[in-house]
């Protein structure tokens, strides 16, 4: 079956301009060679530390960054180089939520213009009455009242302006949405209100998702298949539950150690502390790049280009503990 999004060898990198001419210093590694797909009603999550390239993956996917090498096909289509009424479809089926809900919507615009917005655009209805009876619907879609629509958003909360930052981005009727961070500017108790939405919206309108967060307890209820990324390179990639219940890269076992335990019965794992701090990514290590704060580091993680590993199925590793 093909993919409804898949990523090949994704890969981009920024100059770093300098002097009178801005002639090229260097360049900045933000994503190298990562390749993932998620299909139909499924959520594929990629998370990792800041700074490790998964907010720059997010935004090749729904084409605000056009990868430097590598692909992006839905159904099959390499969208990469897409343009003009080409490009405004695709856009139309892939949508985006984004991390702040108080800066990524218009003060100056009330809800029922924000969540219209899109549908103007892309040419959604025949007439205003339609467009706000749509509004109406896919507000209360996402648990906002019809009254929302006159509304501007400094009158909502932080969850209800994300709510309304969802409904933006069904108006169109997608197939995928990605989710960049959609919940870490939230309190813990709307983080699982917003989760939850996003499960239930999944299995209602089958939507998929690429879930981007730096924090793997937040992902772990709502991911089919999560990927974890360090400066740039995809790590690991596993079902969920296989990679929350057995972690096979050094780093990701460092994460899962991170997470808090609420239950005082299965508390004592031990946490794993990592030395030093992670590298500039215009300068990234030769060989693994997580070979400088691994504890279990050898001579041969530090030399030549560490290839994937698949120790089982549905899982790839970027380990020589597993090759």
């Amino acid at each position: 079956m093909t993919p409804l999004v898949e990523c090949v060898g994704l890969t981009r990198h920024f100059p770093i301009r300098s002097g009178v001419f801005g002639r090229t210093a260097g360049v900045v590694h933000a994503v190298d060679d990562v390749s993932f797909h998620a299909d139909r009603g499924e959520t594929y999550s990629l998370v990792g530390e800041s700074g490790c390239g998964k907010t720059t993956t997010g935004r090749m996917v729904i084409r605000l960054e056009k990868p430097t090498s590598g692909a992006m096909r839905l159904d099959g289509e390499d969208v990469s180089n897409l343009t003009g009424k080409a490009l405004s479809a695709f856009r139309r089926r892939v949508q985006a939520v984004f991390q702040d809900p108080f800066s990524s919507l218009n003060p100056r615009m009330t809800v029922g213009s924000i969540v219209e917005e899109g549908m103007l655009v892309h040419g959604i209805g025949h007439s205003p009455s339609e467009r706000r009876e749509r509004a109406k619907e896919i507000l209360a879609l996402t648990g906002m009242s019809p009254d929302s629509l006159d509304r501007f958003p400094h009158e909502f909360s932080g969850g209800q302006r994300q709510r309304v930052g969802l409904a933006r981005a069904l108006s169109t009727g997608p197939d995928f949405i990605v989710a960049d961070e959609a919940v870490s500017a939230l309190d813990v108790s709307i983080q699982a209100q917003i989760i939850n939405l996003l499960a239930e919206l999944r299995e209602k309108l089958g939507l998929g998702y690429l879930f981007i967060a730096h924090d793997l307890a937040v992902v772990k209820h709502l991911s089919d298949r999560v990927g974890v990324m360090y400066l740039g390179h995809l790590m690991e990639e596993a079902p969920a539950a296989d990679l929350f219940r057995e972690p096979l890269h050094p780093y990701t076992k460092a994460l899962l150690s991170a997470i808090p335990e609420p239950d005082p019965a299965k508390r004592g794992k031990k946490r794993i502390i990592l030395s030093g701090d992670v590298p500039r990514s215009d300068r990234p290590p030769a060989g693994c790049r997580f070979h400088t704060r691994c504890p279990e580091a050898t001579d041969r993680c530090r030399e030549g280009d560490i290839p994937e590993s698949h120790p089982a199925v549905g899982r790839r590793v970027r380990c020589l503990l597993y090759e």
